[in-house]
């Protein structure tokens, strides 16, 4: 009656834990067996066969290239992989830690054949189980649906769970005692009949709780740790923490079940080692199957630090992440800037390589984002101008930066179109007012763009104040400025065009200087799509000419798209590159021009959109060659566009979790990566928030 007196102790948590502490290698061993060539073959498929899916984000491997329907089978594979694994090895380690208490060693050979014998049983319990998960799953939504709350529905899975934890004590009836299926079911729950809440909660400790928090624990541990070391601490901690859970949950439910049949009436140690195998005395443990165990974690992780399959690398911050909700304030005067669908307006790299957002949301001051560090995880957010500046909200920002790394600003008052200069996070007012109009502020569209002589050009597009109430048409002009101040300004008419459509949330018009200084501007027309260069054969553009490279589209009423605009820059010898979404099938597209007034220019298809989607964003790599960032129009992909000569190659470099915002803003940091801003929605209480993202891929490389 020795193991009898023994298993009768309470504590059986605690016990259990310290049996699988002292006996964790040995236990460990069917894990090693099944799960490790699972896991190497899992892998190996998966790197060799992911391809172009691949990426590497923060040092991590990620599938974000491929679609929804590849990755769900992918994870249907690995799941069941691992699931027909844990089958064996779970019911197997059970008989090594039953056998370890009442001192029966089981090899982990003999445990794993005896549970091969009992896996029709085993897979009986395991469709049980489904079903049963099916049904709490339905009476969860059930109750959903009845209260239109989240805690009932909550209560109903947790008291389920709660509920369901006896039947763990069904495995080792099935292959100690060898019962059905459905007879073990019964069985374990006849045992704990008279301790049904003290086994419940025990089970639901010591196989849930416990192991639930080490993982998480160890999760947020290597959260804090560089890319590298995450990875490497992922492939070995994790590894290891995956072998060694389920010694700790067999040893506790083999110690339960012992309990539950200690305390009944007329037993004996002889029935407590009812069911194990006889196997001769164990042999001693070879510790050279550590390495073995660590070998697919080592291998993974060599394969994605050293990246040999040239796997897009990039990194990413959410930048908003760890931002605590504003409270919503009634005065404007403590207001504070706030993250839209619109706010996004322009990505620049200022002084010292740091990024700054420019920020101007939906009928909204414009607002600055000033990173700290080059990770920008440390951010400053605050309003360009105070709220008693007499600006309009209405009109959105126009920006470009400075030579010396300053940036220059639009805003709108009662005095017409003036300057503002910032520099991080401060912003002085720098000029009188450049322009003034009789429409709405809004519905003018304006530009800017400094000269490498450390002037400034200013494309300013209003309507033709001769048209009276309903223009035909709009006068494009470039307002030339030798320094911020402008005092000196000089403006000139460069273009009479047909009368388009400007908005604060649409970037229709577009500056860019060219070699020599010489400005170039482009208008898109939302109602037509059609796309004019204005280009100029010196730097006062006396000489201005105007191509009409896209041809408008058939006429679609008064319909506009949701989002509309381009993105323009001018390469080194002067020929400009536009991107813009085609109007006619909605496609994101590069207007690659083969002169520098764009009257011969080539259209290279990039990818397929959507009128919803953000309007691509464009820079030039140091090279001269054009990088292009626009929404997949499948899976909520962001892609990047490196195009070559008469060669666009399109990889992705982020998934979004639910939907990008109005626009999209791209720049080169200090090393010369193309840095993408972009925002985000998830649905997380109290209701919808918007977050920031920036990414940056590292390796491109143009061919």
């Amino acid at each position: 009656m020795e193991h009898v007196e023994r298993l009768r102790k309470d504590g059986v948590p605690f016990r259990g834990y310290l049996d699988a502490g002292r006996h964790l290698v040995r236990l460990a061993l069917p894990g090693v067996l099944v799960h490790v060539p699972l896991a190497a073959l899992s892998l190996l498929a998966l790197t060799v066969a992911a391809g172009d899916s691949a990426a590497l984000v923060n040092q991590r491997f990620q599938l974000i290239g491929t679609s929804d329907a590849p990755l769900l089978i992918w994870t249907v594979v690995l799941t069941a992989a691992s699931l027909a694994g844990e089958i064996v090895v779970f019911p197997a380690t059970v008989i090594m830690a039953t056998g370890h208490l009442v001192d029966r060693y089981v090899s982990p050979v003999e445990a794993l054949r005896e549970t091969v014998r009992r896996l029709p049983s085993l897979l009986v319990l395991l469709l049980t189980g489904a079903l049963a998960l099916g049904a709490v799953w339905a009476a969860q939504t059930g109750v959903l649906m009845a209260t239109g709350q989240q805690w009932p529905a909550k209560a109903v899975l947790v008291v389920a769970a709660y509920t369901a934890m006896p039947g763990l004590l069904a495995v080792p009836g099935i292959v100690l005692h060898g019962c059905s299926g459905l007879d073990s079911i019964r069985r374990a729950y006849r045992l704990t009949e008279l301790r049904f809440l003290a086994t419940a909660l025990t089970l639901a400790f010591g196989v849930v709780l416990v192991p639930g928090a080490a993982t998480w624990a160890l999760g947020s541990g290597l959260r804090l740790l560089p890319g590298p070391l995450a990875t490497l601490g992922w492939c070995l901690a994790g590894t290891v923490l995956a072998l060694a859970i389920t010694p700790f949950q067999a040893a506790v439910v083999a110690r339960q079940f012992l309990h539950c049949m200690a305390w009944r009436t007329e037993v004996d140690d002889a029935d407590l080692t009812h069911g194990l195998p006889d196997t001769p005395p164990p042999r001693p443990i070879r510790f050279r199957l550590l390495p073995a165990a660590l070998l697919p974690g080592l291998l993974f992780s060599g394969v994605v630090l050293v990246n040999p399959f040239g796997w897009p690398d990039v990194a990413e911050t959410n930048v908003t992440e760890s931002w605590a909700p504003e409270k919503f304030s009634v005065s404007s005067s403590d207001r504070k800037p706030e993250i839209g669908p619109f706010s996004l307006q322009h990505l620049h790299t200022g002084r010292d390589g740091r990024l700054v957002v420019v920020m101007d949301g939906f009928e909204d001051r414009s607002s600055l984002l000033a990173c700290a560090d080059l990770s920008c995880r440390t951010t400053s957010f605050t309003w360009a101008e105070p709220h008693d500046s007499g600006t309009s909200w209405r009109a959105s920002a126009a920006s470009t930066p400075l030579p010396d790394g300053r940036l220059l600003l639009t805003t709108w008052n009662s005095a017409g179109l003036e300057l503002l200069t910032c520099e991080a996070a401060t912003c002085v007012r720098t000029s009188g007012a450049i322009a003034t109009t009789r429409r709405p502020p809004e519905s003018v569209g304006v530009a800017l763009a400094a000269q490498r002589g450390g002037g400034l050009v200013v494309a300013y597009a209003d309507e033709d104040p001769a048209g009276g109430d309903r223009p035909a048409h709009d006068f494009v002009s470039l307002i030339f400025c030798p320094d911020t101040t402008c005092a000196r300004s000089e403006p000139r008419q460069v273009a009479r065009l047909e009368a388009g459509v400007y908005s604060a949330y649409d970037h229709n018009l577009a500056v860019a200087v060219g070699p020599g200084d010489r400005p170039v501007a482009a208008r898109y027309d939302p109602a037509t799509g059609q796309i004019q260069v204005i280009s100029c054969l010196d730097a006062a553009c006396h000489r201005p000419s105007v191509a009409r490279p896209v041809p408008p589209a058939p006429a679609n009423g008064d319909k506009l798209p949701w989002t509309a605009g381009l993105a323009m820059a001018v390469r080194p010898d002067g020929r400009p590159a536009i991107a813009y979404r085609d109007l006619r099938d909605q496609a994101n597209k590069l207007l690659d021009c083969r002169t520098p007034d764009c009257s011969q220019a080539d259209i290279r298809m990039l990818g397929a959109g959507s009128e919803h989607h953000a309007v691509p964003a464009l820079v030039l790599d140091r090279e001269g060659h054009p990088l292009v960032a626009f929404e997949s129009r499948e899976h909520q992909r962001l892609m990047l566009a490196v195009c070559t000569g008469s060669r666009c190659v399109s990889i992705p470099v982020s998934k979004n979790r639910g939907g990008f915002g109005d626009r999209l803003a791209m720049t080169l940091n200090a090393a010369g990566d193309p840095v993408i801003a972009w925002i985000d929605h998830a649905l997380t209480p109290p209701g919808l928030s918007w977050n920031l993202h920036v990414t940056t891929p590292l390796n491109l490389a143009s061919d």
